[in-house]
């Protein structure tokens, strides 16, 4: 029975064989367990046969003597039966075998022999703590120790501890005791075993001297009657006890099962509990991982799609500037053959008139020699050489003359050339040279008919109030400053002043001020403000995606061309954004004091105050001024083109949406139409602009405008829907940035913006930079826009 494979614990205790079970289950890990106990009887029953056969006879029958065997048999099934669940719940195979005897190390030793027993696993010191070094601390450990066959290799364990290891040998390899005495390892060790035994012996003393008094008291005085009335009376008070003893008994076997069972769970859950989260994390993990390199992946399928781009795109100029060449040279040559053609006949025209001419006067003179009979010129003495003499002279007076005329025609074309070049330059800065205008304090009450509250059309920051009203027969908002702006009069002119220089085709036109009054005149743009678009004020129709995305591009160029003249709006929010008829961007409310007013106002925000949602936290923690400033709010703006919705955790949606599969649909507002498929890179870009540290923010120029300009192609390649009204409006991408015109020749330049090309020339005639973004052009090639240029032909021929 003794198989190599299977390991024998021997079991007594609950709580010490329990751990005892656990460490082999943990450490071990049997195939197959098998449940070792020895029983011992009852010590009472043993006593008292041990003192005197008949007297048991006498108190307890037979029946009440199996009563009370059958009592601790069924207990130690119990026991045994509720450690063969435990293995079976850890899903090992488990068998119990057990002996009953008075001592249990001997019973165990007994049972290593009968059965052969290989592999044995038992308790060290059942009422002792584990500590380092410690030896077999009781009589019963070092008896097996000692006395187990050789064969058998033997584990002793203390609260879940390894104390130590007897290996199977052909000799004994136990260490030696510390001292002399096989049980005993100590003189307090051995002071407590033999106060114990003494304590035991002393027990079973005293109860036979009890029985015995009863016995010999009723030989002295009484009758057998009253003997075997006591012995009754003793005999029930027995039954009763041992009754009590029993429940008693039970009830702790009970409440130590129930605890064992619900430690048992309690350790099974933790044991479950840590297996699924060790499953969550690992696929976790692997989730993190492949969305990684999901999201490497597309960006180097970008990366290599935007070098193709890039390199298409520069064949594709190179091949139109190649064939733009060759056409040049080809009606270059064209017009010089034209022109030799023509030379050649007029030359030849010129010719035969000056023969008809000398033909007419050899005539004329032959007749009046005839008719006069006058021998003054004699027609025979022409020779030819001098025939041919007069007419090379009337070629070299017509040559002449038509040199004359030939530089004659030279000059003006120059002089026509010039004129047009200047004109052209006078058209094309004219938005960058717009005259300004100082308007009076009685022409603007005049205007406004005194401030009257019909005239008011919104309020702004610090007490500045707007007004719209005629000014010259021109459409204006007057902006008066409150008492509660931070500039004084010098301020004020210097603001003035600054906004002159500073002009943009996307930012509102400053035309004069008053100074008297503190108000600055800027254009009226008639379409209202982004925010009345996204609220949908006054019925306003949704956006269409094309819209909102031209809006973000316009917007960003601005913005980039404010910050490489080292300018700061700081107040950007869609309350700021106007939009003209054609849905073009105007960006307001800007000037060079506006990022330190901000410093003083914000200083002054309490906890309770509402915060601006559009206001960049970093600066109302650091109160630094910087580019960063203005890319906080454009990344709201921008989330709230895409979707819609307020401003209230727009960020934190939008992270959430890309995270569980980058699914934007329920994200982006459907009302825009269908977006296309760059909506999730621009997305991501939106987030990294609202990121709390600014130095994770991406760059507007590499990064930002990269993307949109990739959505661009889609807005201009839609064909222009006009009104029925024969005098619509063009829209915003039919002007040319530079001329504020319809374009008729559209080419794309370096900035990705759309230009005429012959003012785009001009430009670059004397400047290296974008004329929307002030920023150095990678190069001075251009491409035809013939998308663009069908799309305004089609709107020319349906006006």
């Amino acid at each position: 029975m003794g198989s190599e494979d299977t390991i024998y614990v021997a079991v007594g205790g609950v709580e010490e064989s329990e751990l005892t079970l656990l460490w082999v289950l943990h450490n071990l890990k049997p195939r197959k367990v098998c449940i070792l106990h020895v029983h011992q009887p009852s010590k009472m029953i043993s006593s008292m046969y041990g003192v005197d056969g008949n007297l048991a006879e006498i108190i307890f029958d037979q029946q009440q003597i199996r009563g009370l065997e059958e009592v601790g048999k069924d207990m130690m099934n119990r026991i045994l039966d509720e450690y063969l669940l435990f293995c079976s719940q850890a899903g090992v195979s488990a068998i119990r075998l057990h002996i009953q005897m008075d001592d249990v190390a001997k019973g165990i030793v007994e049972l290593i022999r009968r059965h052969n027993i290989k592999k044995l696993v038992m308790g060290a010191a059942a009422d002792e703590h584990f500590s380092e070094g410690m030896w077999l601390m009781s009589e019963k450990a070092q008896y097996v120790n000692e006395n187990a066959p050789f064969s058998c290799q033997i584990w002793f364990i203390c609260r879940d501890h390894l104390v130590h290891t007897r290996f199977e040998t052909a000799q004994s390899s136990n260490a030696p005791s510390p001292s002399g005495s096989s049980y005993l390892t100590s003189s307090t060790e051995a002071a407590g075993i033999f106060g114990s035994t003494v304590s035991e012996e002393r027990e079973e003393s005293e109860c036979e001297i009890e029985l015995y008094d009863v016995l010999h008291s009723g030989e002295e005085g009484s009758s057998n009657d009253q003997l075997f009335d006591r012995l009754e009376q003793a005999l029930k008070e027995a039954e009763s006890s041992n009754q009590k003893a029993f429940e008693e008994s039970d009830r702790r076997v009970k409440a130590e099962m129930n605890a064992t069972r619900a430690m048992r769970q309690a350790k099974m859950l933790e044991r479950l509990y840590n297996e699924c989260k060790r499953e969550n994390e690992t696929a976790l993990a692997k989730q993190n991982e492949s969305l990684e390199n999901i999201k490497r992946l597309r960006e180097e399928e970008l990366s290599v799609s935007r070098e193709q781009n890039s390199i298409l795109e520069s064949r594709v100029a190179n091949l139109e500037s190649r064939m733009k060449q060759l056409e040049d040279e080809l009606s270059s040559a064209v017009e010089q053959l034209q022109v030799s053609l023509k030379e050649r006949d007029e030359l030849q025209i010129e010719l035969e008139n000056s023969h008809k001419v000398i033909e007419e006067l050899l005539r004329k003179q032959a007749e009046e020699t005839s008719s006069t009979h006058m021998d003054q010129f004699n027609l025979d003495q022409l020779s030819v050489s001098e025939i041919h003499d007069a007419t090379l002279d009337q070629l070299e007076i017509c040559q002449k003359e038509k040199d004359e005329l030939l530089v004659e025609l030279e000059n003006t074309r120059r002089i026509n050339e010039e004129l047009l070049r200047k004109q052209s330059e006078d058209t094309s800065n004219s938005h960058l040279q717009q005259p300004f205008i100082e308007f009076s304090l009685s022409e603007i009450e005049e205007a406004t008919e005194d401030f009257d509250q019909l005239y008011k059309i919104a309020e702004g920051a610090r007490g500045s109030v707007y007004y719209k009203c005629a000014l010259r027969h021109t459409e204006v908002v007057i902006k008066v400053l409150g008492r509660n702006s931070f500039q004084d009069s010098n301020e004020f002119l210097q603001e003035v002043d600054d906004l002159i220089k500073l002009r943009h085709p996307n930012l509102v036109n400053l035309i004069g001020a008053c100074p008297e009054k503190r108000a600055l005149v800027y254009e009226y743009v008639p379409n209202g403000s982004l925010e009345d678009h996204l609220n949908s004020r006054n019925d306003m129709p949704p956006l269409s995606w094309q819209s909102r995305m031209h809006i973000a591009t316009q917007l960003c160029s601005t913005l980039m061309f404010l910050h490489s003249g080292k300018l700061v709006h700081g107040n950007l929010k869609p309350g700021n954004i106007l939009l003209d008829d054609n849905f073009g961007c105007k960006l307001s409310d800007f000037g060079s004091c506006r990022a330190f007013s901000l410093v003083e106002n914000s200083s002054n925000m309490t906890e309770s105050s509402n915060p601006n949602p559009y206001l960049d936290p970093d600066f109302r923690n650091s109160r630094r001024v910087s580019h960063s400033l203005d890319l906080y709010p454009f990344g709201i703006i921008v989330l709230q083109l895409l979707s819609g919705r307020s401003t209230q955790g727009i960020a934190e949606s939008a992270q959430s949406e890309l995270l569980n599969g980058g699914n934007l649909s329920s994200f982006l507002d459907s009302s825009a139409g269908n977006w296309p498929h760059q909506v999730a890179q621009l997305t991501h870009l939106a987030i990294r602009c609202c990121d709390i540290n600014r130095s994770r923010r991406p760059d507007l120029a590499s990064d930002v405008l990269k993307v949109l300009e990739t959505m661009k192609p889609s807005i201009a390649s839609i064909a222009y829907a006009p009104e029925s009204n024969e005098d619509s409006e063009p829209p915003s991408y039919f002007l040319c940035p530079i001329l504020q015109a319809v374009m008729s020749d559209p080419h794309v330049a370096a900035d990705g913006y759309t230009y005429e090309a012959t003012a785009l020339q001009d430009w670059l005639a004397d400047h290296d930079t974008s004329p929307m973004t002030n920023l150095r052009l990678p190069n001075l090639n251009l491409i035809p826009n013939f998308p663009l240029r069908s799309a305004i032909q089609q709107w020319q021929e349906k006006r």
